[in-house]
């Protein structure tokens, strides 16, 4: 029963007893009748007006889930200046997975109020959610947001297209299609096509652009993805000639021969390791140990 039929019962069963009240009473003379009217519409009144402040203030009142994103918000605003790091505070995936339908709904307002794509683990895992209205929003966000790389994909193909040797052009098809394949949300087949255009536009840029390290590294992790790892393997050969000091040089090799499962290439790339002069960060040296196995 909810809150309206609960408040008619009562109103029912009290002008119900008060009538009874009436009839059956032994004195019926004007004070009688006044009584009555006190007697009749005094609770109710009453009654009725706790029903409407109680819902006014229900309608108004900030959840604590409102509150929290106002003040993360403001914050935000005041003290990261535009830093991309802090503007995930909130634990959205905590939320989204253990609160109540309300602060749910809160949630994907928010989300949608801001950038969709910056919380799109959030969505992915908001589609699977026991509340039809967030499952919805979800699902037609994550349509909205692959038709908006389809888009991106085919305007950045055709520039590409146009002119293959524009820096800029070949950039923009790299990070188009590096964008569309870590979001995790292409179908199998449509995941390997990606990826073998993108092995042919790193290759192309290789050709013309002979050292350009990022197009190294993403190649080598590109081919990795696609089992091509002799070819991952020359790659990272290249880099280790080119930037003997670098430690992903010689980082992305190890990584090559652990995923081909090559227990001797791997020793060969430590022993290395070990008698080169490498310029090492603090994570890449604690890296290097752990895969070398020191």
């Amino acid at each position: 029963m909810n809150s309206i039929g609960g408040l008619l019962l009562l109103i029912i069963l009290h002008v119900s007893l008060c009538a009874l009240w009436f009839f059956f009473a032994k004195k019926r003379g004007k004070e009688m009748g006044v009584l009555m009217l006190v007697v009749l519409f005094l609770p109710v009144i009453g009654i009725t007006a706790a029903f409407l402040c109680t819902r006014a203030i229900g309608e108004n009142r900030e959840t604590p889930v409102a509150r929290m994103y106002r003040m993360v918000e403001k914050d935000i605003m005041t003290v990261n200046a535009g830093r991309q790091e802090l503007d995930v505070v909130v634990p959205f995936d905590e939320v989204m997975l253990l609160s109540n339908d309300q602060s749910r709904r809160e949630v994907m307002m928010h989300i949608l109020r801001r950038d969709p794509f910056l919380y799109l683990e959030v969505l992915k895992a908001a589609k699977s959610s026991s509340d039809v209205e967030v499952t919805h929003y979800a699902t037609t966000t994550i349509i909205e947001i692959q038709r908006d790389l389809d888009i991106a994909m085919q305007s950045a193909g055709e520039a590409y297209s146009e002119d293959s040797d524009d820096i800029d052009s070949v950039n923009r098809y790299i990070n188009t299609l590096s964008s569309y394949i870590n979001t995790g949300l292409l179908l199998e087949n449509r995941m390997l096509q990606l990826r073998g255009e993108l092995s042919d536009v790193l290759e192309h840029k290789l050709s013309i652009f002979p050292n350009s390290r990022s197009a190294h590294l993403l190649l080598i992790e590109n081919a990795i993805n696609l089992g091509k790892h002799e070819r991952a393997a020359e790659v990272a050969a290249g880099m280790r000639e080119k930037w003997p000091t670098d430690e992903a040089s010689w980082l992305k090799s190890l990584h090559v021969y652990m995923a081909s499962g090559n227990a001797q290439k791997k020793a060969d790339i430590a022993l290395q390791i070990k008698n080169e002069i490498i310029h090492w960060s603090r994570s890449g040296r604690e890296e290097a140990e752990f895969l070398c196995g020191d």
